[in-house]
């Protein structure tokens, strides 16, 4: 069983991506790379709201 680790996200993601034709990639795409510089021992498993939803990697 993994254990899930919730992160919550900054909002200004939300008007980042305002207007963009595919937001929900752009979105992802943006919240991958905040991870990876925030908590790269983290790997994205799925977004809910303004939270990821992320576990350990290794």
């Amino acid at each position: 069983m993994r254990r899930e680790i919730k992160i919550i996200l900054p909002h200004h993601y939300v008007w980042m991506t305002d207007g963009a034709n595919d937001r929900p990639r752009l979105f992802r795409k943006y919240i991958e790379r905040y991870l990876a510089k925030s908590n790269p021992e983290l790997k994205l498993i799925k977004i809910e709201g303004m939270t990821a939803i992320c576990e350990k990697r290794g």
